[in-house]
């Protein structure tokens, strides 16, 4: 079984190619942990020598890594967000409002859980719906003419422009052999220079998304417990790649 590099010394552009060229010589590399959406992409920076986080900044030097499933056109998780609610409100009051209840079958256990993606409108809706206020100081989270939570803009540019200045986006293809489970890589593409007004663009347009993933578990008893499964803005490659102005594939 092919071992993890090391912990990189030099954070070059040269040097991550380099270990992804390696990685993708290899048949079939196992998954590190639990099998899960986030498994093959906590899997590959392992195989890299990172170490897995929720850092706000880019994986490796100026780079941010992500990976997509090769042949599927699913969305791609960009960042997630933090959001400032009003009037007491708060997310666990989102998911009781908005959530439908639900027996999980992983946790065996009684769920309410939001699994949305929440549009962009500048008209007052019957639903969920975000939009920035007439100043562009904020990104509003409303539910009709209800102003629910917020989050400001230059927090959001600030956000984006750590994690997203520049993005290697690796295509690895999910394998199955003797019930074990492991991916192999593709491709790899380099995409440098974003641009943080045509992210917001492209959230007007809807074509970037905000999405919910919240789930309470055993709501209104002792053992109640709160879980943000990944709420943050996604999209699919071909707009995300509308974000940089420099687009090159490498592997």
């Amino acid at each position: 079984m092919f071992k993890p590099f090391p912990p990189p010394t030099c954070f070059s552009l040269e040097e991550l190619l380099n270990r992804i060229k390696i990685l993708k010589s290899q048949d079939f590399l196992p998954i590190f942990g639990k099998k899960r959406n986030a498994a093959i992409g906590e899997s590959f920076e392992t195989y890299l020598g990172l170490s897995t986080n929720s850092s706000r900044l880019a994986d490796w030097g100026e780079y941010e890594l992500k990976t997509t499933s090769q042949g599927l056109n699913s969305k791609i998780s960009l960042f997630n967000t933090k959001w400032n609610y009003k009037d007491d409100y708060s997310a666990r009051k989102l998911v009781i409002q908005f959530g439908k209840d639900h027996h999980s079958e992983h946790l065996d256990l009684h769920v309410i859980r939001i699994d949305w993606d929440v549009s962009f409108s500048n008209d007052p809706l019957d639903k969920l719906y975000i939009n920035f206020d007439i100043e562009f100081k904020n990104l509003n989270l409303k539910f009709e003419n209800r102003l629910l939570a917020s989050i400001k803009v230059s927090n959001l540019k600030n956000w984006f422009d750590m994690k997203f200045k520049n993005l290697v986006l690796i295509s690895v293809k999910n394998l199955q052999l003797n019930t074990n489970n492991g991916f192999c890589i593709g491709s790899a593409i380099i995409l440098k220079n974003s641009s943080f007004k045509r992210f917001i663009n492209l959230v007007k347009a809807n074509q970037i998304q905000l999405s919910f993933r919240m789930m309470l578990v055993q709501p209104g008893t002792e053992k109640e417990k709160f879980k943000n499964r990944g709420s943050g803005f996604r999209a699919k490659q071909a707009i995300l790649e509308k974000l940089y102005n420099v687009k090159r594939m490498v592997v």
